[in-house]
């Protein structure tokens, strides 16, 4: 473990950044496009509204539709200015991600990629230590040192893609943002907002739970690492490789925590395979009377 060994990290940092940029580019464009839309349809709601109180069509104070008006004006605003990259961007993407990772890996949102890094640095040492073990006569050894690169790189890439995953579906729901936004202006669309905003947040959850599991198992594999490392090399990649299973199944399980807790969809591998199972027996029923 003597050489740092780099992969996940440099590939979450160029991920970020290319995330980063993504939204910058998109984010004018997309608010300059919105802007007339949006603004056109509220002058007209607003309009329709104070003509429908004016003419006794509807009861309401003249203080409170002077409030309500200017709840839709800043929501307007929001949806179609600069304040949407201040207020809605920025905690999004970059203030709520770094204080979960700092809430419960203790370290920034950069530094995910680097515990998978460490993960997979532990696995590669214990692989050599038990290939030493083997020789022409008793190959055991090397299966078992196969079988450790594979678990972990499996483990490894599983909790990766569910991070990667969580934070590209983030920006492209901030990148459409404007949009269901604008849909809070009235009561018929206001449900499209709720259901991006239940969105950003089951994904807010399943990044939070992705680095509540991850520190767990670094805490597991820390806490028989002295087992491991001291004692017999084979025995300890047995137990590196059940560590590794166990983790696997923690992060097959966070996409479904997450959309329980914060009532968004599911991004489980389970609802994949669920669907090929119904897809198939769906193809291989017989349909209008054909055998």
């Amino acid at each position: 473990m003597d050489e740092p060994f780099e992969v996940f990290g440099p590939a979450y940092l160029f991920v970020e950044e290319r995330l980063e940029l993504f939204l910058s580019d998109r984010m004018g464009v997309m608010t300059a496009e919105l802007a007339p839309a949006v603004r056109s349809a509220l002058v007209l709601y607003v309009t329709l509204y104070g003509i429908a109180i004016v003419r006794g069509a509807i009861t309401e104070p003249v203080l409170d539709f002077a409030v309500r008006s200017l709840k839709l004006a800043i929501v307007s605003l929001l949806s179609t200015t600069v304040a949407y990259q201040t207020y809605v961007t920025d905690p999004l993407f970059r203030g709520l991600p770094n204080a979960l990772a700092a809430a419960v890996g203790g370290g920034g949102a950069a530094d995910i990629g680097g515990a998978f890094d460490q993960f997979y640095a532990r696995a590669a040492f214990l692989a050599d230590n038990v290939a030493q073990e083997a020789s022409w006569t008793h190959f055991g050894p090397w299966i078992l040192s196969a079988v450790i690169y594979v678990a972990a790189a499996l483990t490894a890439s599983l909790g990766f893609g569910v991070t990667l995953l969580a934070k590209l579906a983030l920006a492209l729901l901030i990148a459409l943002g404007p949009i269901f936004i604008a849909c809070a202006l009235f009561n018929v669309t206001r449900r499209f907002f709720f259901g991006w905003l239940a969105q950003a947040i089951n994904y807010l959850v399943l990044f939070a739970l992705i680095l509540a599991v991850l520190q767990l198992v670094l805490a597991l594999v820390a806490g028989q690492w002295s087992r491991i490392e001291g004692g017999d090399p084979v025995a300890g990649g047995l137990v590196f490789v059940a560590l590794c299973l166990l983790a696997m199944i923690f992060f097959l399980q966070t996409p479904t925590i997450a959309s329980g807790i914060a009532g968004g969809a599911s991004a489980g591998l389970a609802d994949f395979a669920n669907a090929a199972a119904t897809s198939r027996n769906y193809l291989l029923t017989p349909r209008g009377g054909r055998r």
